[in-house]
Parts: C-alpha cells; structure tokens; sequence
C-alpha cells in the first residue's frame, strides 16, 4: 500500500484524477505546511476508506464524494482498482469563490465541516461532479489561456453540487419574519460588500422598509445593517492582507476605496491598526509558526 502526503497546493486550486492499480492508495490529510487548504475527493469507480482524528473508518463505496475543511488530520484510502479525483484549494481562494456565490450563506456553513455525498444522493449529481474535477484537471496540466477562471467556474459549482447531494445540510431554514429578513440581507451582502452598497437600496431590493432592515439586524447580531456591512468588508481585507501579495493600495481599491487614504482610516479606526502594521504582524506570526484565523462574517 502506497501512501502520499496531500501538501498544501502552490497554487490556488490543484486538481488531479486518482486511481489504485494493484494497491490500494492512501493520502495522509492534513500535511504541515505553511498555508491551510481545504481538500475534496471523488470515487468515481470501487470504494475507499475516510477516517478522521483516529475515529472508525467510513466506507465510501462509488459514488460518494468528500469535502474536508482547514486542519482535518486523518488519512483517505482508495482501494486497489478504484478511481476517482481530488483537489488542495487554499483558504483565500475557497472564500472568494464563495463569497461571489448566490447561496454564500449555505456554503460559508458548508465549507467549514466534514460533508460526504453518498451514492444514494449523487444519482443526479455524479456525472457532473466527476466533469466538474476532469475539467479543473485538464485546466491544471494544460495552462491554456483564461485557464484560472474556467477553474474558479467549475469549483463553484462544485460546491454547489457538493451542497446539493450532501443530505447533509438542507437549505437553510429559519424561524421568524426578522430571521427571514436577516438571513435574506446577509446573502444579498455577500453578492454585493465590494460595491458598498446603500442600506435603502438593499432595503429597497427586499421589500421591505430601512427601519424594518434595522430592527431585524439589530435583533438577529447586536449590529446596524451598515455596521454588519464594515464587518464583511474588514473580514474581507484581513483575508487578503494577510494572504494576497497585493499593495495595501490595490487591496483598498478592490473593496471599493478609491482613495487609499481613506481605506487606511476606515481599516485603522475598526481594528485599532493601519493596514500595513496589521499586515506586518500577521507576518511576523506566521514567521513564528502560529497561523492566523480569518473571520469571513461578523
């Protein structure tokens, strides 16, 4: 039995198709490495073994596809004469695609836990999800032109197959009109923080009043429409000083600050730091080994 270390991918998103000859292959999950990644499998043909944190063994018997978040350690199986794929995403590239999802809400729950499709829920879903790898591979090998953008295509929806079949989260669901009203704002946030948009607009795009729009934020999180706002907007520019090799001047520019000066203040008087010290010190933590959390939604 061969076994293979599944390192934190050089690139974004690394995808490639599997198979286990004569011997059964196994992956080690959650190899060290400098940048957490997230990680999915497909069996396409025969079955494998998932087991997770020195729990028991789950059998995936084809098809049945796997979504691991950041951190999981445990080992992945494919037996001998199996087939199937598998892809390394890292953290800040799984976010944006993500966060420019319709059902960001459902995924950014999605993403974080251990989700398994099984055969009885991929009926419809298999082929696609099996396509959805081949293409994110071929794009891989091949780095033909417009090649990172058919990627981020299909891992998106990839995801949203992954969500689909799972059986494992329903779409989400909540009690109340200001629930409703709430869960409702934060994916229309998610589709459009960059654009900073005006509360009566979204208001407005809902149905319903500003003041309706307020009550039910400040029910639901403690926070104003545009304080929840500021939060998606400092989760967002955290995320990407602390990965992106972007200046702190493109970054601004990219969440919808014209002038630089002013994506400093507004970074500084929410964090209690400038952009640029936040970005050193996140990293001289790194350097140290400690790896830093990035919050996605207050």
């Amino acid at each position: 039995m061969a076994e293979k270390l599944l390192d934190a991918p050089a690139l974004s998103v690394t995808a490639s198709m599997i198979a286990a000859g004569l011997g059964s292959q196994t992956w080690s999950l959650g190899a060290s490495g400098s940048r957490p990644f997230y990680q999915a499998f497909f069996v396409s043909r025969g079955r494998a073994t998932l087991s997770i944190n020195g729990q028991e063994e789950l059998e995936l018997p084809a098809p049945a596809a796997l979504w691991l978040p950041r951190r999981v350690s445990g080992t992945f199986v494919l037996a001998a004469g199996s087939e199937g794929a598998m892809l390394s995403a890292a953290e800040d590239f799984v976010w944006r695609m993500v966060g420019d999802s319709p059902a960001a809400v459902q995924l950014h729950d999605m993403i974080e836990r251990v989700v398994v499709a099984r055969s009885e829920n991929l009926a419809d879903h298999a082929g696609d999800i099996g396509r959805a790898f081949e293409m994110m591979s071929e794009e891989g090998l091949h780095h033909l032109p417009g090649g990172a953008a058919v990627v981020g295509a299909y891992f998106s929806v990839l995801l949203l197959l992954m969500w689909r079949a799972s059986g494992a989260l329903a779409p989400m669901t909540t009690s109340g009109t200001g629930a409703t009203t709430l869960q409702r704002f934060r994916q229309i946030v998610e589709l459009r923080y960059r654009e900073q948009p005006a509360i009566t607009d979204i208001a407005h795009a809902l149905g319903i009043t500003y003041d309706t729009l307020h009550r039910a934020c400040i029910a639901g999180t403690g926070r104003s429409p545009m304080e929840l706002i500021h939060g998606r907007l400092i989760a967002e520019a955290k995320l990407r000083l602390g990965q992106s090799e972007q200046s702190v001047e493109q970054i601004g520019f990219g969440l919808g600050f014209r002038d630089p000066g002013y994506f400093n203040r507004f970074f500084k008087s929410r964090t209690g730091e400038p952009p640029g010290a936040y970005r050193r010190r996140i990293a001289a933590q790194s350097e140290k080994g400690v790896a830093p959390s990035f919050a996605a939604w207050p």
